[in-house]
C-alpha cells in the first residue's frame, strides 16, 4: 500500500470521525436514534397490522430507517458546511470529494446500521424465521444499497438545492416520507391499481421493499429489481461526483 493511498484512508477516517464524534459525546442521543426509534417505528404498527402483514412492516421500518439517515442526515451536513463554508475549508485542506463523501458515509453509518440491525433482529424474533447466512447477508447488502443510495440524494439535494441550508433539510424530509410511505414499502404493490402499479416501478424504494421481502421469504430475487436498484445507485453517485467536482473548481 503506497503512501497515496494510505493518505487517501486517514483523509475518509478523519472526515468520518468529524461526523461521528457526537455519538460519543452524547451516549443518550445515540441510544435514542439508534435503538429507541427504530423500536419507536416498527412496534405500533405490529400492534395495528393483521399477522400477515408484519413482513410488510418489518421490511419498511427497516428501509424507512436507512433512507431516513441517508436523505437527512447528509443532506443536513452537507447543506451546513455548504453554509459555513466548511467543505472548501476541507478541500483546501488537500481532502479531495471523493473522500469528503465517503467520509461522510462512513460517519453516519455507524449509528443507521444499528438501528437497522435492531428492527432486523426484532423481525426474525417475531415472525420465528429460521434465517441462513446467505439470508443474512443479503439483508446486510440490501441496508448497505439503501444507505448509499439514499445517502447521495442527500448530496444532491445538498449540493444542487437552495443555499440555505434549512430549505434542503425540509426537502428531504418531504422526499423522505413519499418514499417511504407513498410507495409500497409498508404494503404490497399488488394491492395498487396497475397505473399506480407501473408508476411506482419508478421508485426505488419499491424495488428494494421487494427485494427485502423476497429474502426474507427464501424467495428467488428479481433480476429486474437488483438491476434497476444498482443502475439507480450508480446514476445518483455519479451525479453526486459531479456535483463535488463543481464545488472543487
Amino acid at each position: 500500500m503506497n503512501d497515496n493511498t494510505v493518505n487517501k484512508i486517514v483523509g475518509v477516517v478523519t472526515i468520518a470521525k468529524i461526523y461521528s464524534k457526537w455519538q460519543f459525546r452524547r451516549p443518550f442521543t445515540f441510544f435514542f436514534i439508534a435503538m429507541f426509534m427504530p423500536i419507536s417505528i416498527i412496534v405500533p404498527m405490529l400492534i395495528l397490522v393483521p399477522k400477515e402483514g408484519w413482513f410488510n412492516i418489518i421490511v419498511g421500518a427497516l428501509i424507512f430507517s436507512v433512507i431516513g439517515g441517508g436523505i437527512s442526515d447528509v443532506t443536513l451536513n452537507v447543506s451546513f458546511d455548504r453554509e459555513e463554508k466548511r467543505n472548501v475549508f476541507l478541500i483546501t485542506r488537500n481532502v479531495k470529494p471523493m473522500e469528503y463523501m465517503l467520509g461522510i458515509l462512513l460517519g453516519g453509518a455507524s449509528y443507521t446500521f444499528v438501528g437497522a440491525t435492531v428492527i432486523l433482529l426484532i423481525g426474525l424474533v417475531i415472525l420465528r424465521l429460521a434465517v441462513t447466512l446467505a439470508q443474512i447477508l443479503l439483508m446486510l447488502g440490501l441496508i448497505a444499497i439503501v444507505w448509499i443510495a439514499s445517502a447521495n440524494l442527500g448530496f444532491i439535494l445538498s449540493l444542487y438545492g437552495p443555499k440555505d441550508y434549512r430549505l434542503p433539510g425540509t426537502l428531504s424530509d418531504v422526499l423522505l416520507f413519499s418514499l417511504s410511505f407513498l410507495a409500497p414499502v409498508y404494503y404490497p404493490i399488488e394491492i395498487l391499481p396497475l397505473p399506480l402499479r407501473y408508476f411506482s416501478y419508478m421508485i426505488y424504494t419499491t424495488h428494494l421493499a421487494i427485494l427485502g421481502k423476497s429474502i426474507l421469504r427464501s424467495e428467488p430475487l428479481s433480476l429486474f429489481n437488483i438491476a434497476f436498484v444498482l443502475i439507480f445507485s450508480l446514476v445518483l453517485f455519479m451525479i453526486s461526483i459531479r456535483g463535488m467536482k463543481w464545488k472543487k473548481d
